[in-house]
């Protein structure tokens, strides 16, 4: 457990990075004065903020067209407990966003993304305006962060992501196999795709879920990245979706 500052925003940097899916709570049109929840895919863009991929026709999008304040809430998956888990809560805006490269990235962790924003309309949506955060690590560990301190100072996602996930491919197709099978004790059906790279991990899609593998040093271009696969130093977590 986090027990200091500096690793409570450390802790909630990770969990920000690494999560799938979110609770989204908006301020409630059908019921005013009462929030409305919701779960929802997220990830992050290039810049650290989170997107989510919104039907025009969902309660939560007709709420925030109309009051774009919202409470997102992250939180770990754990056996037992789950307030031994971490969990975030961001207090933010979320609205809409035309980012080409935004949606890429989406997509690339959730590829139905791309019928969803197609054929049927789905829109982009961007956590913006971040008011402060609420992180959670276990028993007596709860305290707020500034909206400045996740991602921070430093870029959470290497400018040539593309290029990085391009190479691992090419280059460690047969060591992502071995991590998707390690993972999901068994080998995937399908050969594992790199969906994004953090100062904090590398996120894999196989067996059409999302497999986490956390860095214990910041994974920031291609040298730091092949310096963690050599020395095994990414440590795979739980499946995510």
């Amino acid at each position: 457990m986090a027990d200091t500052r500096a690793d409570a925003v450390e802790d909630a940097c990770r969990l920000w990075h690494a999560s799938a899916d979110a609770v989204l709570s908006t301020q409630s049109v059908a019921e005013p004065g009462y929030p409305f929840g919701s779960v929802v895919p997220f990830c992050t863009d290039s810049a650290g903020r989170g997107l989510l991929l919104l039907s025009h026709l969902a309660q939560h999008s007709q709420n925030l067209a109309a009051d774009a304040r919202c409470a997102l809430t992250l939180a770990d998956r754990v056996a037992g407990d789950i307030q031994q888990g971490r969990r975030l809560t961001c207090i933010a805006r979320c609205v809409p966003c035309a980012d080409a490269d935004a949606l890429e990235r989406y997509c690339r962790h959730f590829p139905r993304g791309r019928v969803y924003a197609g054929e049927l309309g789905f829109r982009l949506h961007r956590i913006d305006s971040v008011r402060r955060f609420h992180y959670n690590g276990g028993f007596a560990t709860a305290r707020w962060i500034g909206a400045d301190r996740i991602p921070g100072s430093l870029p959470p996602v290497p400018a040539d992501e593309p290029d990085l996930l391009r190479r691992l491919l090419g280059g460690y197709a047969g060591w992502l196999s071995e991590q998707a099978a390690t993972a999901l004790g068994g080998p995937p059906p399908d050969p594992p795709e790199p969906a994004g790279i953090d100062r904090w991990g590398l996120t894999l899609r196989a067996a059409d879920q999302l497999l986490r593998l956390e860095s214990a040093r910041p994974l920031d271009g291609w040298p730091a990245l092949e310096a963690a696969i050599a020395t095994d130093s990414l440590q795979a977590a739980a499946p995510r979706r």
